[in-house]
């Protein structure tokens, strides 16, 4: 107990040490290597909170998450502190609490499905949205704020490309909350993985990694996907709200279609080196990501994974 304790502590001290290196490295510029320095260590920063709960149960992740908030509150401030645990910490705490979920039957332990748990992670996602929403609305002196930054951003773009932006400030500022949720939540997702990543190597992990090959997204959430994307084409105007809505089932859809992928590739020669290069090709080209969406819908219907499923010998994730 006193052992558990003690990494619990400790990982929550880890957890606000890189935070405050994320927020050190945003104040020394706006380059790309700086921005790009930020991203990582906010996306490390949340590891040790899913180390903890992941490795060591629901109460150690919450001992992480309260240590973290004390610290932060006297290293930053109050209101940070705070801010930080809405965001990350009870986010965090939740997935691993519905992660570590399980019932057994004829002796066989059976654990919580991946795909139950991308539909709760969504779910945090348009929560995330309508929090950066309201406080936009609440908070005028901050929203003032990052139009006049996001404007001036913009007559330095116009000065270096020549061209003037399709955008005003206010414009930019009033679609921001549609991408800060899913952009958060895929945070909050890829540290989740690279901590159960970390565990699984040092044989620390509580659950088995839920495999992506058998996740299975339901009908209904496939027609609403549909049906957000025609009525945003349609209403052709800002809304927040649906935008996040669009774009965090589009990841979700990504997924299982990546997930036909990988089922379908077994058939494949050079399979590694095919698997490679298409999620190289879908950083690079981002309207691959919305291919390989429409092909996850597709699943629903077609069943491609069951149609081209490999004998069972062969199966892996």
């Amino acid at each position: 107990m006193v052992k558990e304790l003690v990494v619990a502590v400790a990982l929550g001290v880890l957890n606000t040490a890189l935070v405050m290196l994320s927020i050190v490295g945003n104040a020394g510029g706006t380059t790309v290597g700086t921005a790009l320095q930020t991203l990582i260590f906010w996306i490390l920063s949340l590891v040790p909170l899913f180390v903890s709960g992941l490795g060591f149960g629901v109460r150690s992740a919450v001992i992480s998450v309260l240590t973290s908030v004390v610290v932060a509150a006297f290293a930053i401030n109050m209101d940070f502190a705070l801010a930080y645990a809405v965001i990350s910490g009870l986010p965090g705490i939740f997935l691993v609490r519905q992660a570590l979920l399980w019932q057994e039957s004829d002796g066989v332990k059976y654990w919580y499905p991946a795909d139950y748990l991308l539909m709760w992670w969504a779910g945090i996602c348009i929560g995330l949205t309508l929090l950066a929403m309201g406080l936009l609305q609440w908070d005028d002196a901050l929203r003032q704020a990052l139009v006049d930054g996001f404007d001036q951003m913009l007559v330095q773009m116009t000065e270096i490309q020549g061209v003037a932006p399709a955008l005003t400030g206010v414009e930019f500022v009033a679609m921001l909350p549609q991408f800060m949720g899913p952009m958060w939540g895929m945070f909050i997702l890829l540290s989740g993985c690279l901590a159960q990543g970390l565990l699984v190597r040092f044989n620390r992990n509580l659950r088995p990694t839920p495999e992506l090959t058998k996740m299975a997204l339901p009908n209904w959430l496939a027609l609403a996907f549909i049906g957000a994307t025609v009525v945003s084409v349609l209403l052709d105007a800002t809304v927040p709200l649906l935008g996040a809505v669009v774009i965090t089932l589009e990841i979700l859809f990504f997924l299982q279609g990546m997930a036909v992928i990988h089922v379908v590739s077994h058939r494949w020669n050079g399979r590694p080196f095919i698997l490679g290069a298409i999620y190289v090709a879908t950083v690079m080209m981002l309207w691959l990501v919305l291919i390989i969406a429409i092909l996850g819908l597709m699943e629903n219907w077609v069943g491609f994974r069951r149609r081209f499923a490999p004998a069972p010998r062969q199966e892996e994730d």
